[in-house]
């Protein structure tokens, strides 16, 4: 009776061990870049390039060197990945970024650097 009691205890305890949340642990994914793209203030060239995610920080790592960290956020979309796929804006700023196989979405917001400045008219009337 008492080895009944202790394999439901272990059982349960097992079940709760492996329903933690993997989205809690630090992220870590290869993705391959094939135009320049900007990252926070960083231009990334083309390559292969490790992301690290861990909370609302991403970390771009080539090879052992550091070359980006930015504030991200994980969004849920529903709908699992075909592929690996890098989204961007008009500008070649990282917005997004999704992995083969997985719903939840990694969303970077372009920095002031890499969105074009806007220049006002001149409101001035002599020239």
């Amino acid at each position: 009776m008492a080895n009944r009691v202790l394999s439901r205890g272990f059982i349960l305890l097992t079940a709760l061990a492996l329903s933690f949340p993997a989205w809690a642990l630090p992220a870590k994914k290869t993705i391959h870049i094939t135009h320049r793209f900007q990252v926070g203030e960083t231009t990334l060239a083309p390559g292969d390039y490790t992301i690290v995610v861990d909370g609302n920080e991403a970390t771009f790592n080539q090879g052992h060197k550091v070359v980006a960290k930015v504030s991200c956020a994980k969004k849920e979309s529903g709908i699992k990945s075909p592929e690996d796929a890098v989204g961007y804006d008009a500008n070649g700023a990282i917005t997004e970024i999704r992995f083969a196989g997985q719903s939840q979405v990694i969303t970077f917001t372009p920095t002031a650097a890499s969105t074009p400045s806007k220049s006002s008219p001149s409101s001035s009337g002599d020239r």
